[in-house]
């Protein structure tokens, strides 16, 4: 066992099997998306990681596999010096040093994204002890999609603490991940304006001008949880390319938001990255284009082999208009026609 399944999936080891699907659920869509980088390295350490995701829900789905797997765990980790967790019903705990770290043998060191600590601070007064509570339920419904319960528990400690950031960004996520754009970002934003200096509020900004982006593409994949985003019209370009420089202009240094950045940047350059199209019928290039060149060749006629290379421009540059164009249209018609379109990363290679 040379990886930590439940790390992979950033679950605790103690984790509800509905826990572990939904986790599974949102790995492979962060993952799948990466797989499409230009970055060779980026690229294969995604393709690994899809991998590990798909051996982990064979491993942790399946009771006795889960059970054969934690027994496994437990001795590496008793082995190792990396604790002695019970793990009979998915218990257990690893460190650093145990089996599935991220510097256990023949894996790859991965950056680790920063811990964001304790919540945002609050700059009104506390009018209920229970207010934590409810924030932690709204982060919950909101981590679950629930977004009516956790919009309920927004508000509820925006009406007793209004000037509470870390509800006041909630409620902002919320809306966005409800479908109310316009909305969250406008409560996102005003927020940034007033806290100019709130990392977390900024962080909060950044990622939901993402979520919007990849949202607003179409999805393109192999089956069920397999999906990834692709641009296939200029509007869902444009979106792209407006959130990505809106991202930029937060400078940011949060890992995540990093990783952000760069996928945008990925899905923009492949979707610009020029094509040639086949040509189903090269007669209709290939005749006139004979008939120009003869007619430049005819000696002594000095108006015709004007008006023969005029045509051979004009053939040429019909043919670069209407087969070279990019990715983003290819796509579309692709999948217009009811076909699958190529990877992003072969496209992206492949370029003209």
């Amino acid at each position: 066992m040379s990886v930590d399944y439940y790390e992979i999936l950033e679950v605790s080891p103690g984790a509800q099997e509905e826990q572990i699907r939904a986790a599974i659920t949102a790995q492979r869509r962060i993952w799948v998306r990466r797989q499409s980088s230009p970055d060779p390295d980026r690229r294969a350490h995604a393709e690994q990681r899809v991998r590990d995701i798909d051996a982990a829900e064979k491993a942790l789905l399946d009771p006795a596999a889960r059970l054969a797997y934690n027994k496994e765990r437990e001795r590496l980790l008793r082995t190792r010096g990396g604790g002695t967790g019970g793990a009979t019903n998915g218990g257990g705990s690893a460190n650093a040093n145990g089996a599935g770290g991220r510097g256990g043998p023949g894996r790859r060191e991965v950056p680790t994204p920063p811990s964001t600590g304790s919540p945002a601070p609050r700059t009104g007064p506390r009018q209920d002890a229970d207010l934590d509570s409810h924030l932690a339920r709204g982060d919950r419904y909101l981590q679950q999609g629930r977004w009516r319960l956790a919009q309920a528990e927004f508000e509820y400690v925006r009406e007793r603490a209004p000037e509470d950031l870390r509800a006041l960004t909630g409620l902002g996520a919320v809306h966005v991940g409800a479908g109310r754009v316009k909305d969250g970002l406008a409560i996102l934003e005003r927020a940034a304006v007033e806290h100019p200096d709130d990392e977390h509020v900024k962080i909060a900004l950044a990622t939901a001008l993402y979520e919007v982006a990849i949202a607003g593409m179409a999805d393109v994949g192999d089956g069920p949880g397999r999906e990834r985003p692709m641009i296939i019209s200029r509007r869902q370009l444009g979106l792209a390319k407006r959130n990505l420089r809106r991202i930029q202009r937060l400078e940011l240094s949060d890992w995540n938001v990093s990783m952000h950045v760069e996928e945008l940047k990925d899905l923009v350059a492949e979707a610009r990255a020029p094509i040639w199209s086949r040509g189903h019928n090269l007669r209709f290039y290939f005749i006139p284009l004979v008939g120009a060149v003869l007619v430049t060749a005819l000696p002594n006629v000095e108006s015709l082999r004007v008006v023969g290379a005029f045509w051979i421009v004009v053939i040429v540059a019909t043919y670069v208009f209407r087969h070279r164009q990019p990715a983003w249209k290819h796509h579309r018609r692709e999948l217009g026609r009811g076909r699958r379109p190529s990877s992003f990363g072969e496209t992206f290679r492949k370029g003209i």
